[in-house]
């Protein structure tokens, strides 16, 4: 009996080829699809870092225009400042006892990514020692061992006079005395923790103090005075470096300079000062009513907190 002629061969071939073509096709396609989406996850994600960053930006310009005058209310007409890639609005503003409470929203519009701040704004009224007790009159009263100013710290005993300020009695003043002639020296030391507030590098921050030197010398060098700013990591020292004096008889005002290099925001934690009476006749010298003041004077503005209220 003959066998049917194989005619089929050929066409179960191109099958299977046709099958793994397609199921080759499906791979790639499911890959690029895979790609493509890892891609704009990726994009996703770093708009959003880039709309916080945007939001931030908002909130250092609420602060500089608050600082120069625009009052909170007012802050909430800020829309669609240009800022990199995107753009931010100040959404809400409004004071909150002494505190100005503000809303901002950074936005990259390319996938419609948006990131929302609230944040409060403290107006120190000028002076960006506000918060740490730059009169050295609280606690009020009587200034006792082991009594320390509030919020200062390191500040060793004998290091303030109680009635030692300008205006005389009740007004605190830091003060250190060298009571004998001779060789001796004699250091009064005093660290602030602050209210943090940022500046914009580069930047000059101007410190304008009262102060009073009496000494029997001639010398006009016999007090020195130090400052120093420090960001937590960084210290930026005064200039001069030190304030020298010699003696005023009085008290008198003096100012030094804190230059703030490099670029970008800076934020300060912490004040000190010394105050250093040389070798030689005797020396008293006091120091009181102290003033920071931010670039281009105007308000000092301390940013209190910050929270994130929406994230897309």
């Amino acid at each position: 009996m003959s066998a049917w002629p194989d005619r089929q061969g050929g066409a179960i071939t191109l099958i299977g080829a046709l099958f793994i073509i397609i199921t080759l096709a499906l791979m790639v396609e499911v890959l690029q699809r895979i790609a493509a989406s890892d891609v704009l996850d990726t994009a996703i994600q770093n708009d959003a870092v880039a709309a916080l960053f945007i939001a931030e930006t908002g909130i250092e310009h609420a602060s500089y225009l608050y600082s120069n005058g625009t009052i909170c209310g007012d802050l909430s007409l800020v829309n669609n400042r240009a800022t990199g890639r995107g753009e931010f609005d100040i959404t809400s503003s409004a004071l909150v006892g002494t505190d100005c409470q503000i809303r901002v929203r950074g936005e990259i519009t390319s996938f419609d990514v948006q990131r929302a701040i609230e944040a409060t704004l403290k107006n120190d009224g000028g002076n960006l020692l506000g918060s740490a007790n730059p009169d050295f009159e609280d606690p009020p009263g009587a200034c006792v061992n082991p009594c320390r100013p509030t919020g200062c710290n390191d500040l060793p005993a004998g290091g303030w006079d109680d009635n030692g300020g300008p205006t005389g009695t009740e007004d605190r003043a830091a003060y250190v005395i060298k009571p004998n002639n001779g060789s001796g020296t004699a250091t009064t030391a005093g660290t602030f923790g602050l209210t943090a507030f940022t500046v914009t590098a580069p930047a000059v921050v101007t410190l304008d103090f009262d102060y009073k030197v009496l000494t029997s010398g001639n010398s006009p060098q016999g007090a020195q005075l130090s400052f120093n700013l420090s960001d937590g990591v960084s210290s930026y020292p005064a200039s001069p470096a030190p304030f020298k004096s010699g003696n005023t008889g009085n008290y008198t005002t003096g100012s030094v300079t804190f230059s703030i290099g490099g670029s970008g925001p800076v934020t300060f934690t912490e004040f000190d000062f010394t105050l250093f009476a040389k070798s030689g006749k005797p020396k008293q010298i006091w120091l009181d009513n102290l003033v920071l003041q931010g670039p281009g004077g105007g308000s000092a503005i301390s940013l209190r907190r910050w929270r994130e209220v929406v994230s897309n």
